[in-house]
C-alpha cells in the first residue's frame, strides 16, 4: 500500500512538471539550457537542480524526492544523448 501511494506521489509530481512545460513553451529550451551549462561541472546534478529552480518557474526542493532525482537525470540525458547526435 505504501508503495503504491509513492508511486502514485511521483506520477503526480511529474504530471504537473509536465502540465508546466505544456504551459511555458520556453521552459523546456530554458531546462536544456540550463543542463548543457552544467552538465560537465563535478557535481552537475545539484547545480542542475539548483539552477532549475532559481531560473524557471519549475522549483526542485532542497532535500530532493525521487520524482525530482528522475527529472534531473532525465534532463541530464537528453543533453547527453544531444551531444552524440552532433
Amino acid at each position: 500500500m505504501a508503495n503504491e501511494l509513492n508511486q502514485q506521489r511521483i506520477i503526480d509530481e511529474f504530471l504537473r512538471c509536465f502540465r508546466k512545460l505544456l504551459m511555458d513553451p520556453q521552459l523546456a529550451g530554458e531546462l536544456v539550457r540550463i543542463a548543457k551549462e552544467n552538465i560537465n561541472e563535478p557535481d552537475a546534478y545539484q547545480k542542475i537542480a539548483e539552477e532549475v529552480s532559481n531560473q524557471t518557474t519549475l522549483k526542485i526542493q532542497e532535500n530532493h524526492t525521487e520524482a525530482d532525482r528522475m527529472f534531473i537525470k532525465l534532463l541530464m540525458d537528453v543533453v547527453k544523448g544531444d551531444a552524440l547526435l552532433y
